[in-house]
């Protein structure tokens, strides 16, 4: 049985009205913003202050969408109220933060769903098809490369490259490969990261580029290649990415094939390891089976509404959301291990994932 639960949004002013939630309240500093949002819709109540909004609005659950220094403290006062949240990435900025949402969540029984869209995303839902009718028999590595513009430490920006408030390059970026890995291709058991020196002085004592090797249960291996400073800053659309430097794309190779999903143009080239060679009595090559293109399919790589409504349906119905807070808490875990090693001259380093004291 479901209900149409009363939803609360702070900082990215979300507006729903369907069979599971109506936004009923919102929360900004910015007076401007919530004005016009007040002008759009005029039956949602409007705060400047969150606490007083989680406690007087008579809210079921809260969406929270502010910058990362805020993060733990807001989703700890909201579930204290009472209140399921649905929270941004990452859930703190360090390891004592994310540890104590946690232990508020364990506390408190409330939802704490942390914005790790890629699990709902149609692009790793058609991943998981594929490997499941055996497309490429079983997975044995992954690999993820994303060549970025960097960000520019200004205005709005600013607070991205200051790892105190921000939490880090992986609680930034490299988060959602991370989780999507654990998910894929099981549980990860140690981590080490590579990093140039620093070339881009606003990336205040976080890696600037880095590559992330990872070891999973089980024996299979990953690697992460994430850098900011060999494309252009490209303020223009993706047909000009390629030619200035930018790509994204996750490969995973199995025994009998790999797949290799391009995030940017929303394409999957499914491959398959043949038997042949010229010279030799034995051998494989890489043979091309087909190319998917879902270039068409909205939010193909990256579905934030799905996670959304799923959240939504989990408050209204009374259920559990389908990734718990521990889970996306181990995320969080093996991010700062990965980070760690890049800092400290490349440690291979066995993830502890004890919640601390």
């Amino acid at each position: 049985m479901s209900k149409q639960a009363k939803i609360g949004v702070v900082g990215w002013l979300f507006h729903w009205d369907n069979e599971y939630a109506v936004t009923t309240a919102a929360c900004d500093v910015n007076e401007a913003k919530l004005a016009q949002f007040k002008a759009e819709h005029p039956e949602v109540e409007t705060y400047t202050d969150y606490k007083q909004m989680a406690t007087e609005a008579g809210l079921d659950a809260v969406v929270i969408s502010t910058p990362n220094w805020l993060h733990r403290e807001m989703a700890e006062f909201c579930m204290r109220a009472g209140l399921d949240v649905f929270l941004e990435k990452p859930m703190g900025v360090n390891k004592q933060e994310i540890d104590s949402v946690v232990r508020v969540q364990q506390e408190t029984g409330k939802i704490c769903a942390i914005d790790f869209e890629l699990r709902v995303s149609p692009s790793f839902a058609r991943i998981r098809e594929l490997i499941a009718a055996g497309e490429i028999g079983e997975p044995r590595g992954i690999e993820f490369v994303h060549h970025r513009g960097g960000w520019i430490a200004r205005g709005n920006c600013a607070w991205r490259t200051d790892p105190t408030i921000s939490g880090g390059l992986f609680f930034m970026e490299i988060c959602h490969e991370v989780d999507i890995y654990r998910q894929l291709m099981g549980e990860i058991t140690h981590v080490q990261s590579f990093s140039h020196p620093n070339l881009l002085p606003q990336y205040r004592g976080m890696p600037d580029n880095v590559v992330t090797h990872l070891w999973f249960e089980g024996g299979r291996r990953g690697t992460i290649l994430a850098s900011h400073t060999s494309s252009t800053w490209n303020p223009g659309g993706i047909e000009t990415y390629a030619d200035l430097g930018h790509d994204m794309y996750m490969i995973i190779t199995g025994s009998e094939g790999a797949l290799r999903i391009e995030c940017i143009r929303d394409k999957i080239l499914v491959m398959r390891y043949g038997e042949y060679h010229p010279d030799l009595p034995m051998g494989k090559r890489v043979e091309f089976v087909r190319l998917e293109d879902y270039s068409t399919v909205p939010a193909f790589a990256h579905d934030i509404t799905a996670n959304h409504m799923a959240f939504l349906k989990a408050v209204a119905t009374g259920t559990a959301h389908h990734q718990s807070t521990e889970d996306a808490w181990r995320t969080h875990v093996a991010c700062l291990a990965a980070e760690q090693s890049a800092l400290e001259d490349s440690p291979k380093m066995e993830i502890d994932y004890s919640l601390g004291e």
